[in-house]
């Protein structure tokens, strides 16, 4: 029996979403794509046209739409609390871009809700389904690299042009919200079942009024560190580091992989070095067929959980931040 299909709407034309998103749900075995909205109807339907049998309309018809099962949210970070909310209230499933929330209480308030109706709020971190990882944790399980004792990551991009909704206060920017996310999930993702907490967080400001760059710094009783760097004004950087008591491995492409590279992990023991080249993997492809799989199943409840701890921890984040911020 072939496994069902779900009815999936983008809610927004943004960049990643027509890159990305748009192609990998029509080419999807587990969703079709029904619908793409704009609040620029011209949008919505150049977007569409590009696809066979795709409609278009405005947010509100998308969502009220009877045919929809999920809505994909790539809008701005400032909105995904208000459209995730009316996704929800319409009985439609949700994937929203990161980061989900930009205030704790309202990760709260969506998964009481999402709850309640039985729906899927799933936070869009596509990298943690790429194959590349499997490795890691798989080394990390036989103790390939001893005892772990420190966690790195960091995400740095150069500056983007001036206009570019990142640097907008009042539209969710900053590079915490963008970038920061990033090494906050591969910490969770590389090393779950250890019970991090935050222990420090700054933050530099740039002239938009947004944060700029900044680090954070977290342990745990197992005595692991952790030391996280991001920024939007930076040599790229998109890695992570685990270094154990008898070796080191390092993720030089952890989150952006595109479909068809193959990303390199440097695998370090005294025994010497390891530069392995993994196989190409599409992590788009294959948050899909998780998110259809939660569908299947109704289990949301990994999804929720996920969804709180990393909005707690950006809360902690810019609470610690706001005794250290260094405006420029």
């Amino acid at each position: 029996m072939a496994a069902k299909k779900y009815n999936a709407a983008v809610l927004g034309c943004a960049h990643i979403a027509v890159r990305s998103l748009i192609p990998e749900f029509f080419n999807s075995p587990r969703f079709n794509l029904a619908a793409i909205a704009s609040r620029d109807p011209g949008k919505a339907r150049a977007a569409a046209e590009r696809y066979a049998g795709v409609s278009w309309g405005t947010y509100e018809q998308i969502i009220h739409d009877s045919g929809i099962d999920l809505v994909y949210i790539p809008l701005p970070n400032s909105m995904h609390y208000e459209w995730t909310m009316n996704a929800l209230e319409a009985g439609k499933h949700v994937l929203c871009e990161k980061s989900l929330v930009t205030e704790y209480a309202q990760a709260e308030g969506i998964t009481a809700f999402a709850r309640a109706q039985r729906l899927l709020v799933a936070e869009n971190f596509q990298f943690r389904f790429h194959s590349q990882h499997r490795w890691t944790l798989d080394a990390l399980a036989a103790r390939k690299i001893g005892e772990v004792r420190m966690f790195r990551s960091s995400f740095g991009i150069p500056p983007l042009p001036a206009d570019n909704i990142r640097y907008s206060k009042e539209l969710g920017g900053g590079a915490l919200l963008d970038n920061g996310a990033y090494p906050l999930k591969a910490l969770q993702v590389i090393l779950p079942g250890y019970n991090f907490t935050m222990k420090a967080a700054t933050l530099r400001y740039g002239d938009s009024g947004v944060d700029i760059s900044g680090g954070m710094y977290l342990d745990c009783p197992e005595g692991i560190a952790a030391e996280l760097a991001f920024g939007m004004d930076n040599f790229y950087q998109c890695n992570y580091e685990i270094w154990g008591s008898i070796g080191k491995i390092t993720a030089n492409r952890a989150f952006t992989a595109p479909p068809g590279f193959r990303p390199r992990i440097i695998f370090e023991t005294a025994d010497g070095v390891e530069n392995m080249e993994m196989p190409a993997d599409n992590h788009f492809a294959n948050m899909l067929i998780h998110i259809a799989g939660c569908l299947d199943t109704g289990d949301f409840e990994g999804e929720y959980a996920q969804n709180l701890r990393q909005a707690a921890y950006i809360n902690r984040a810019l609470e610690l931040a706001s005794a250290t911020v260094e405006r420029r």
